[in-house]
């Protein structure tokens, strides 16, 4: 190795730097989750509001997820570009802004506008994130890191659940403004921690003057060169596949279990908080096992483990007693739905291990690039199931429509052999 790739790789677990870059991370991630997913709390009261249907609102959401896709292939190949850091704070700021300024729209084309605002820098924040934590981790406790920034999501979507629960009004249609309003007011305190506190990847330092030395160049297409074009494709199906799947159920629960039980708008996030803190489990148990037995097997284990959950989940959910056409909150019933919601919710701890796999299968010049389209452009084949959804429900009814969504697990489950294990790899400027 030489004395430029020394000078790059960590030599310490548990550093200063490491330490504010893993916080810097988590809490942009965590505030991100939050952004993303209070919008699943309010399809109902939006679509009351602007009068339109639940098509009309999911619509909203398509976009959303296309602007993930595009957010991460472009603020990846920025941070590759002007580095993890300045990538990190610009992609904060961005959702911040967006996240309030949907709180004042007054049609469905302003919150179209600025859904997509945030999903860019959902999408572009993800990209920037991954390969900073990536970058100062050893090779192993890689897995373990990446595991505690992903909990920040569904820590994120925990929080969305509580600012729900809290400020929506069932006697007041307009609440959900207030909703996005005050969920943008963390991502300001976020923004001044990440430019006091975190510092540039050394590795990206590095980088820089190996490129300029070996006058390596860099694009947004150099991950489609025949070196990485297989990698870059499979992992993108992978991530896909394994998205499809998450984001019907993180889009659609709440409305689900709204139509099904019974129940309020803002008693639904009851539930979510179960699934976020079986998520919360599930970031960090994966993590431990994707150091013991690998990439590929443990993203297999989580996805199998999908695949069987979903469906037991609704058929649980939809033979629960109603009476009057209503879910009883009483402590029994919340304790049956709330133990499948938290299992519901473990088995998503696959997502701690997209940035520790992609990170490793690309090198320090197109990481963020392709970490980032690999991840987010995944995104996209969601929307597939997302506008089809107002049509499979009202053909195969709403249970089986989320049942539907263990397929996507079980194709993905299998796909993940298709790729090259990477437990061990140790990073350096160039590679």
């Amino acid at each position: 190795m030489s004395q430029l790739d020394l000078a790059a790789v960590p030599t310490e677990v548990r550093t200063s730097h490491q330490v504010n870059a893993i916080i810097g991370s988590w809490a942009s991630w965590l505030f991100d989750a939050m952004d993303a997913g209070i919008f699943s709390f309010v399809l109902l009261a939006v679509a009351h509001t602007f009068k339109t249907n639940l098509s009309g609102v999911t619509t909203v959401v398509a976009w959303f997820l296309l602007a993930t896709g595009v957010g991460g292939y472009v603020f990846g190949n920025i941070s590759d570009r002007i580095g993890r850091k300045r990538t990190l704070w610009i992609s904060v700021l961005i959702y911040g802004l967006g996240t309030l300024m949907c709180g004042f729209v007054q049609n469905m084309l302003e919150l179209n506008i600025f859904r997509i605002v945030v999903g860019v820098a959902v999408g572009g924040l993800w990209s920037a994130a991954a390969a900073l934590i990536s970058e100062v981790s050893r090779p192993d406790s890689r897995a373990k890191a990446l595991a505690i920034m992903q909990t920040g999501w569904s820590g994120g979507q925990l929080l969305a659940a509580i600012f729900a629960w809290t400020i929506l009004n069932p006697h007041d249609p307009q609440s959900w403004r207030w909703l996005f309003i005050y969920a943008s007011i963390p991502a300001w305190a976020t923004a001044v921690y990440i430019l006091l506190f975190v510092k540039e990847s050394p590795i990206w330092l590095a980088n820089r003057y190996y490129i300029a030395r070996s006058r390596k160049s860099q694009n947004m297409l150099s991950i489609f060169n025949r070196d990485y074009v297989k990698t870059t494709l499979l992992a993108l199906l992978v991530s896909m596949l394994g998205m499809i799947g998450y984001w019907i159920i993180l889009t659609f629960v709440p409305s689900y279990l709204q139509n099904i039980l019974g129940i309020n708008m803002n008693q639904t996030p009851v539930f979510s908080v179960w699934t976020a803190v079986g998520a919360i489990i599930g970031y960090l148990v994966y993590g431990y096992i994707a150091e013991i037995v690998g990439r590929r097997i443990s993203f297999a284990i989580f996805f199998f483990g999908m695949t069987v959950v979903i469906p037991i989940f609704t058929y649980v959910a939809s033979h629960m007693p109603l009476t009057n056409g209503h879910l009883l909150l009483t402590g029994g019933n919340v304790v049956t739905l709330g133990i499948i919601s938290a299992l519901l919710g473990f088995f998503t701890g696959y997502f701690s291990g997209f940035g520790a796999w992609y990170g490793e299968l690309f090198p320090t010049s197109i990481r963020a690039t392709a970490s980032g389209f690999c991840f987010n452009v995944g995104r996209i084949g969601s929307i597939v199931g997302i506008l089809l959804a107002p049509v499979l429900i009202s053909s195969i009814g709403f249970s089986m429509f989320i049942a539907l969504a263990s397929i996507s697990y079980f194709a993905s489950g299998l796909l993940v052999f298709t790729i090259r294990e990477t437990k061990g790899t140790t990073l350096t400027a160039d590679n």
